[in-house]
């Protein structure tokens, strides 16, 4: 019994965490297409895109890991080019990781960067990764944008 107050405690956090919707303050000319639970989508006319997901991680892997596993993923097996990687923050203050990437799709360049966070969780961690996606000639045009939206989102 002494331990029901911090059960109860528990229950509380879990309960109020589900079903919260992704928030982020979108660059000029984007425009949020979807914001459901765990996903948030926003596109500007030109197809720029900007797209924040969210993973369940019961195995509470650390940001290293995923940095590591991401890299992995796309750059030894799907062949995009790292350009540059660094730190990045949310809107709650946690430190993330920020990579961007080059590939060709369609036989046009195009770059990305990719942010992935680590949210601790009692049960599980919560993978949050937000990807921006647009023409090579278009993304230095809009990147800071993006960067300054991620530092808002929670």
């Amino acid at each position: 019994m002494r331990h029901l107050p911090t059960i109860a405690f528990a229950v509380v956090v879990a309960a109020s965490s589900w079903g919260c919707a992704l928030t982020m303050d979108v660059p000029d000319r984007f425009l949020i297409v979807e914001n459901e639970w765990g996903s948030l989508r926003a596109l500007t006319p030109e197809e720029s895109k900007l797209w924040v997901r969210e993973f369940g991680d019961d195995s509470k892997g650390s940001l290293t890991f995923w940095r590591d596993a991401l890299k992995g993923d796309l750059i030894a097996g799907r062949g995009y080019t790292l350009i540059d990687e660094g730190p990045i923050t949310d809107g709650d203050g946690r430190e993330g990781v920020a990579l961007t990437l080059e590939t060709t799709l369609s036989g046009r360049p195009v770059r990305e960067l990719m942010a992935v966070f680590v949210v601790p969780g009692f049960f599980e961690n919560t993978i949050r990764v937000a990807e921006y996606v647009t023409d090579k000639a278009t993304f230095d045009g809009e990147v800071a944008g993006v960067r300054a939206a991620i530092s808002t989102l929670r």
